[in-house]
């Protein structure tokens, strides 16, 4: 006498997308949905993000008003306090190009004539305006320009950096960046899509569409990741909570993508396709208890990289200006 073969269970779903009666949702809704909400973060931390982000834990945000009676919070900024490496970093490599290989910032000092305007020329504290192995990343912020608020599409919507991953052998611009600067490469950073773009060739005898490609990642800046220290150091104060939370309602509709050096042509659907394909969160929080509690599980579920290797590729020239 032979056994019978188990029965089936009877919501068992026998291949990805099947809908599943018990709750109503394709099984691998369910199965991306669950990847996402236990997602890990790295964040940067080597010598030149973590000197930014012990600016951007430091120094105080403040509420601001940005013409139309926006209401924005931005850093509160004293320029001679600054540190001296952040003015050297500023100077020496953000604007002259030295390679951070032959920068050490105890060798390097600002003359005091030099430094008034320098944050401003530099974008402040913004690292992929700072840092060129960050030059072409993209971020969502609520102002392009200006000592505004940093981490605002990881607190919006739970997104890591866009990465451009520089891809164009043809592209002056491209081999420049990785010859010269290299890019940052860490263990524990995750790709969550590799989105093609369109962009223009910088040889101006060739100046036609070209394809690149952006990694949709889970890392972190150091300039962001110091900004949510701060922010979770001054969580006892409710009421700057709910302002925070209130001033960035306009990331839903009317966010401007931080891209400085030649961004893609097709910038607003490259940022669409990242953002749907790793956000843990579909709008802003809608107040200071909601926002506190995604502070606390980004840093929560973020690795600090103290001591991330840069790539290099290449050997070119030095291009002659920024879109």
């Amino acid at each position: 006498m032979t056994e019978a073969p188990p029965k089936k269970a009877k919501y068992a779903p026998r291949r990805l997308g099947l809908r599943n009666s018990a709750f109503g949702f394709p099984l691998g809704m369910l199965l991306a949905q669950s990847a996402l909400m236990a997602k890990k973060f790295v964040a940067i931390n080597d010598p030149v993000h973590r000197l930014i982000r012990g600016i951007t834990r430091h120094w105080r945000l403040g509420p601001s008003v940005l013409p139309g009676g926006i209401r924005v919070f931005e850093y509160l900024i004293c320029e001679p306090a600054l540190p001296e490496a952040y003015y050297a970093l500023a100077r020496f490599h953000t604007l002259e190009g030295m390679s951070l290989e032959s920068f050490v910032p105890e060798r390097w000092r600002v003359q005091a004539r030099h430094k008034t305007g320098l944050p401003q020329q530099v974008n402040f504290f913004d690292v992929i305006k700072l840092d060129r192995r960050c030059a072409r990343d993209l971020r969502l912020k609520l102002s392009k320009r200006g000592p505004g608020m940093l981490a605002t599409e990881l607190l919006c919507f739970g997104t890591g950096v866009l990465r451009a991953r520089n891809d164009d052998p043809l592209d002056r611009v491209h081999r420049y960046l990785w010859s010269q600067h290299g890019r940052i490469w860490s263990e524990h950073e995750s790709v969550h899509a590799t989105i093609r773009a369109l962009h223009w060739n910088s040889l101006p005898l060739r100046y036609n569409k070209q394809k690149e490609s952006y990694d949709s990642t889970n890392v972190i800046y150091g300039d962001a990741y110091g900004e949510l220290e701060q922010l979770w150091e001054r969580r006892a104060d409710t009421a700057f909570l709910d302002q925070v939370a209130g001033s960035l309602q306009r990331m839903a509709h009317q966010p401007e993508t931080a891209g400085y050096l030649y961004p893609p042509l097709n910038l607003g659907l490259v940022m669409k396709l990242h953002l749907r394909s790793q956000a843990l969160w579909k709008s802003p929080p809608a107040n200071g208890r909601a926002l506190l509690r995604r502070i606390e599980y980004v840093l929560s579920n973020t690795v600090l990289d103290d001591a991330p290797p840069t790539l290099f590729r290449y050997r070119a020239t030095q291009p002659q200006s920024e879109a």
